[in-house]
């Protein structure tokens, strides 16, 4: 393996720009590439046209950074099953990130003086939720992820907060939401963005790499 080669890896598209995204982190820097906007979207000839622009191969991928979701249903599995091939055939290490934590790092931007409180459309009535202290350097949660409906999401809210949202969150959703808060829309989500610094990573075996979906259970109260 190349010492320094780290890929990251997104399928959940959170803002609806593109179907996959990848990147590498080399010693010159992070390159990127993403699937057409509108198109199906093929992870593993991304992968390899990228790898093999920058004169690697994927044997030489020693980590991979891996966006869990919630977010795309067809996505997230595509690109969890990719990653635990790479597991059981390369070895590789591997961090996985929520797409909560993911939406609110971008919040690092113009630092907020209150709670960043994430959100997606879980469907089903109900929304994704997650608060957490964003600074430079460091995003962090301060509760866990829930599946809640908007009448609980809203009763929650203060006026200092400040709801990070994907921008193609429906209006029926996000205006409720900018009456009682400050809302940021987060356009063009793409795996680059794995390597802002003090995103809560956390090691992931093939038995533990599970992705999450937005019509899943695992964050219900």
């Amino acid at each position: 393996m190349t010492a320094g080669v780290e890929l990251a890896l997104s399928g959940g598209n959170l803002t609806g720009d593109v179907p996959f995204s990848c990147a590498l982190r080399l010693p010159g820097g992070i390159v990127g590439a993403r699937s057409a906007p509108g198109a199906r979207g093929d992870l593993a000839r991304l992968v390899d046209d990228l790898v093999r622009a920058h004169g690697l191969t994927p044997e030489q991928i020693g980590a991979v950074r891996l966006d869990v979701g919630p977010g795309s249903y067809t996505g997230l599995r595509v690109a969890v099953t990719f990653v635990r091939f790479l597991q059981r055939f390369g070895g590789v290490a591997v961090q996985a990130v929520d797409s909560l934590a993911l939406l609110a790092a971008r919040a690092a931007m113009s630092p907020p003086t209150g709670r960043v409180v994430a959100v997606l459309d879980a469907r089903r009535e109900r929304m994704h939720r997650q608060a957490f202290t964003v600074r430079p350097g460091a995003v962090v949660a301060t509760a866990g992820p829930a599946a809640l409906p908007l009448a609980d999401v809203l009763a929650d809210l203060r006026p200092d907060d400040l709801v990070v949202v994907p921008a193609n969150l429906p209006p029926v959703l996000r205006e409720p939401l900018a009456a009682r808060a400050s809302v940021f829309e987060v356009r063009d989500l793409v795996a680059a963005e794995m390597w802002t610094p003090g995103l809560p990573f956390v090691a992931a075996s093939a038995a533990d790499l599970e992705p999450r979906y937005l019509m899943a259970s695992y964050a219900e109260d």
